[in-house]
Formats: C-alpha cells, structure tokens, sequence
C-alpha cells in the first residue's frame, strides 16, 4: 500500500512540476490571449447590440489596449481615451471654423497633425501613444466630416462611444478574469 502511495505522489508532484513549469512559459501568454478574445467578442457583441456605426472600432480598441498587466491596460486606456478626446475637440473645432474652405481645413488638419507627431516625438511611453491618437482621430473623423459638417458632430460623439466601449471591456476583462499586477 505504501508503495501506491508513494507512485501516487510521485506522480502527482511530477505533474505539479509539469504545470507550473507551463504556467511560467506558455500559460500566461495563454491566459492573455484567452483573456483578449473574450473581451474583443464582448466589445462586439455589445457594439452590435448598440447598432454603432463600425462595431469593429470598439473590438480594435480592445486588441490594441489590451496588455498582459492589469495596470498597463488601465495606463494605456487612459491615454487612449484621452488621445482620442482630445483628437474630436481639434476636429470639432477645425470643422466649425472652416466648413466653407477646404484648403484651409487641410491646412489647419496638417498643421495639427504636425503638432500631435511632434509631442509624440518628444514624449515616450503611453503618452507619446495619446499624441499620435489626438493626430490620427483628427484626421480620421476629420476629413468625412469637412465634406459633410452637418454630421461631424454624431460622427465625433459615435467614435467616442466605440473607443469607449472598447476601453471598458478591456478593463474590466483585465482587472475580473485572472488578473497579473
């Protein structure tokens, strides 16, 4: 009987060793995948739900935000919302104030995306990431809403719902299901 005993432990100690020995090499990078499709599908799922415009924005943001530490998803969410805030107030404003001369509004659009790729030159880490995001979402939202003013402003408000939505699944994916500090 002892001896069953004992092959028992040894076995069961060897496949501790095996496990843990996974988990420190592949499992993470398995939970973490896990972890990021579930959070991109539940993005989508409500983005449909919702009936946004482009669910897929919200399951992008996801993916791009999404990081094996809880912290970092929450850092780099800030700055995407910050970024992406901040990129609408600009398109806003450029629209209102040259809806009737397009070259102008190029103009002022490059101008601001020179500004935005210098700030991010100069910053590193996730705040660089918020001054290229205040850039692109410029210039993304930006040029459809120059050719039609009268819908930038549900366009502005429609992208920050979808980053939004995007962010929150991320976070909450991050920070609820086997969470690494």
């Amino acid at each position: 009987m002892s001896e069953n005993a004992n092959a028992i432990a040894a076995g069961t100690a060897a496949w501790r060793s095996a496990l843990d020995d996974w988990w420190r090499t592949e499992g993470r990078t398995w939970v973490h995948v896990v972890k990021a499709l579930l959070a991109a599908f539940a993005a989508l799922a409500i983005a449909l739900r919702l009936d946004l415009p482009q669910p897929r924005t919200a399951m992008t943001t996801v993916f791009i935000v999404m990081q094996p530490q809880s912290g970092a998803v929450l850092a780099k969410s800030f700055y995407r919302i910050g970024g992406t805030v901040v990129g609408l107030v600009a398109t806003l404003a450029l629209v209102a104030l040259f809806a009737q001369q397009p070259e102008l509004f190029l103009g002022a659009l490059a101008l601001w995306t020179g500004i935005c790729t210098a700030g991010a030159a100069r910053n590193r880490n996730f705040r660089s990431y918020g001054f290229l995001l205040a850039g692109y979402t410029a210039a993304l939202i930006g040029i459809p809403a120059a050719q039609h003013p009268d819908g930038a402003f549900l366009a502005a408000l429609t992208r920050a719902a979808e980053v939004s939505l995007g962010v929150l699944c991320a976070g909450f994916v991050s920070a609820l299901v086997l969470p690494q500090h």
